[in-house]
This record gives C-alpha cells, sequence and structure tokens, in this order.
C-alpha cells in the first residue's frame, strides 16, 4: 500500500504544478454571500450527513446562511455511498490496526509555523502523517483513493487563503479537522455555530467542561481515525499536527504515555495578528449563524490565554526527554539546524539518512513570499493585556502601542 500511496501523491502533486487548478478559492470571495455553492466546501461537507443534521438541529441556523447548509447537506449525501464502502471494506481492518506507541505530537498555537514544522518532518520517509485527503474525507479516503481523488484534486484552490502555502492532497495536516467530520467532538464545530462557541471550544481542554461520556467519545474517535491514518502508513510512527493538541497534553499521555512532543513558539504580536485575520476568514468560510466581530476577537484572545497557561501548567507532565521546545524565527532561519536539534533532543535515530531530502524540500521553497503584515496597536494592546506571559517567558521583546486609547476595529486587526 505504501508505494501506490506515494506514487499517487507524487503524480497528484506533479499534475496540480503543471495544470494549475481552477478550483474555488475562498480567500477571494471573502464577502461574498453565503449561496448554495459555498456549502461545498465546508469541513462539515465531506463529514457525516448524520452530524451535520444534529449539528444543524441543536444549534440553528441563521435563515441567510440555509442555502449553505444545503449545500452541506447535498454534499453529505454524494459521498454517502463511498462512506459506506469504506465501512464494509476496511471497517475491521481499521479496528485490528495498531498505533504505533510513539507517536510525536507537534503543539503550538494557530499560525505559529506548525504547518512549516510538520512539512520538514514529512521529508522523513520513517513517519507517517495524516495528508490532507485523509482529514478532509476521514471516513472514505481509504475506498475513493483514486478515481474520486483524482476528480476533487482539480477543485482544491491554489494555495491555503490565508497565506501562500500551496495546497494539494498529499501534504501533510491537521488531524483535527478529520475529528471534526466524523463526530463533532471539536473546537472547530465553533466556526460553523460561533454563538454556542463557550461549550464546543472546551474541547481544547478536555477537562471539567466537557463531560466525561463525551471525554470517552473524543477518545475512541481519536483512536479511530489514528488506526485508520496507521493502516494507510503501513503502521509506521505518526507525526501528528494539531494546534488544538497545545492544551490537551494530559489527555494525549493517556492515550499514548510514550509519546514524544515539539512545541513551537512565535512572537506572540505576530501570532495573534496572523491569527486574529484567519479566523475572520474562517469563520466568512464556514459560519452558519451571524456573529459579532468584536465579541468573536475578545473571545479567541481569552482563548489563547488559556491554552497557553495549560500547556505551560500540562508540559511537566511530560517524561525527561521527550519535549523539545523551539522558537518559530529560529526554525525559519535554520530549518535544518532546528531540526537536527529537534531529533538530538527526542533521541530520533535517522536524521543522517533524511539529510538529503529534508536540504532539498529547504532549497525549493527558499523563495517562499509570506504575506506583508503589520501589527496594529489593537493587536499590541490585546498580547500585553492577555498574554505578557509569553512575551517574557520565550524572551521576546514587549511593544507599546502609539495611541493608548484603543478599540477592537475590524479593519485593522484583519490588516
Amino acid at each position: 500500500m505504501a508505494s501506490s500511496r506515494l506514487s499517487n501523491d507524487g503524480q497528484e502533486t506533479r499534475r496540480a504544478s503543471r495544470f494549475g487548478r481552477s478550483g474555488y478559492n475562498p480567500a477571494a470571495r471573502i464577502e461574498a454571500a453565503s449561496g448554495f455553492s459555498t456549502g461545498f466546501n465546508s469541513f462539515l461537507s465531506t463529514g457525516r450527513l448524520s452530524l451535520a443534521l444534529r449539528l444543524g438541529l441543536r444549534y440553528g441556523v441563521d435563515r441567510r446562511f440555509i442555502p449553505r447548509y444545503l449545500g452541506i447537506l447535498a454534499t453529505d449525501v454524494g459521498f454517502a455511498p463511498f462512506r459506506f464502502w469504506q465501512s464494509v471494506a476496511y471497517g475491521r481492518r481499521i479496528e485490528r490496526t495498531e498505533i504505533h506507541p510513539e507517536p510525536i505530537f507537534l503543539l503550538g498555537f494557530w499560525r505559529s509555523g506548525t504547518t512549516l514544522l510538520h512539512n520538514l518532518f514529512a521529508c522523513d520517509p520513517q513517519w507517517g502523517f495524516v495528508n490532507t485527503y485523509q482529514a478532509a474525507l476521514p471516513d472514505l479516503f481509504l475506498a475513493g483513493q483514486r478515481r474520486l481523488r483524482r476528480m476533487l484534486a482539480s477543485a482544491l484552490p491554489e494555495n491555503r487563503g490565508i497565506d501562500n502555502i500551496p495546497v494539494d492532497f498529499a501534504m501533510p495536516q491537521e488531524e483535527e479537522i478529520a475529528l471534526m467530520c466524523t463526530s463533532g467532538l471539536s473546537p472547530y464545530v465553533s466556526l460553523y455555530f460561533p454563538r454556542t462557541a463557550d461549550e464546543t471550544l472546551e474541547y481544547l481542554f478536555m477537562g471539567e467542561g466537557v463531560a466525561e461520556r463525551e471525554r470517552e467519545r473524543w477518545r475512541a474517535e481519536y483512536t479511530r481515525l489514528l488506526k485508520a491514518a496507521s493502516l494507510y502508513m503501513d503502521g509506521k510512527p505518526l507525526v501528528l499536527k494539531s494546534p488544538s493538541n497545545t492544551s490537551r497534553i494530559a489527555e494525549l499521555l493517556r492515550l499514548f504515555p510514550d509519546a514524544r512532543f515539539v512545541y513551537i513558539q512565535r512572537n506572540p504580536y505576530d501570532t495573534l495578528r496572523s491569527y486574529l485575520h484567519l479566523i475572520r476568514l474562517m469563520n466568512g468560510w464556514h459560519a452558519l449563524q451571524s456573529f459579532d466581530f468584536d465579541e468573536l476577537v475578545l473571545r479567541q484572545v481569552r482563548i489563547y490565554r488559556r491554552m497557553a497557561e495549560a500547556y505551560l501548567e500540562q508540559k511537566a507532565l511530560i517524561p525527561d526527554g521527550r519535549l523539545v521546545e523551539i522558537r518559530y524565527e529560529e526554525l525559519e532561519q535554520d530549518k535544518i539546524g532546528q531540526m537536527r536539534r529537534i531529533y538530538q533532543g527526542l533521541s530520533l535515530d535517522g536524521y543522517d539518512g533524511f539529510a538529503p531530502q529534508l536540504a532539498d524540500y529547504v532549497a525549493s521553497i527558499a523563495d517562499f513570499q509570506k504575506n506583508p503584515s503589520h501589527i496594529s496597536d489593537q493587536v499590541i494592546q490585546l498580547v500585553n493585556e492577555h498574554v505578557p506571559f509569553l512575551v517574557s517567558e520565550y524572551g521576546y521583546e514587549f511593544m507599546e502601542p502609539a495611541d493608548a486609547a484603543q478599540r477592537i476595529d475590524r479593519d485593522n486587526i484583519e490588516k
């Protein structure tokens, strides 16, 4: 299975670069009306029909978003035969699959550099990972590996919309998307139903805010999707990247006591600036409820603080030699040196063997251009008020706003 996987992924990447992509690009249409077709680009549109119905009935869909919701339901119906076939053909094999007991979890808040780190690890063939196709279609990726995958690949946007990182089905992806599609036991439910986020964002912490029955369901669903990934990756140890896991270390160690961890920290001012832009885009693409942007910003900043506090508290649970912390700025400047440091810090074998592939990949992205950015006074004030401990903890310099009389301004934050 591994050889055919690599062949398919390579062919897909070459096709994308040769012909380009003409698919729908949400970033170009963020202000567009929420019509029927926009539902096709939702995480929920590749999930279970029963899940989309249950969430819609439980939380409610605003009238203006009903066409988008109907698009989600229609797409779920179209995928149902593939989902049924995977259950029949692969269900028992997935259940029998063993997950390697020493996965590597890549932690860090959204927009902190976890994607870059994940891509660097993926250069080493000894690791398995969840790719974009698996994450987007977790219940049917095994059954729709050939014809369906080729058909859907042409509909991918050229890049992620939030930055210039290209998109293809072969690239590593965060498994939280798969968890959202299969169970709804994910903070990403708040992208669809932002007015109920006080409840769904508790899945970031898996503490008292989530009932024990729900926590048991989360463990079962998470284990199942990692079994499916392990089956596809021929039992290789998995390298898993999900910012949501940053504040779930206790739960991860409960499932995998021998896991290893890499935490990446980025300058909090840059992180929050980019993250606030991200949530505006993501809610614009996916929301099924109207929301107040100012309230959304303040809620997400508090989540940033809670997740940072949870990480700093729970990292003490990780055994010695099982955690390496890096800074994004140092990784960006010296990717090869920082990867060598990670391998040494976690006592991982095989660095010399994949060093040539790593060097080739680093050379291939040497000309990558990040989007221009500006850190507004509003962002500076929010960081200084809510997460100043991250600035000092990781050796960054404090910034001060030029104007002390501030308010959350939507237009400034998104820039």
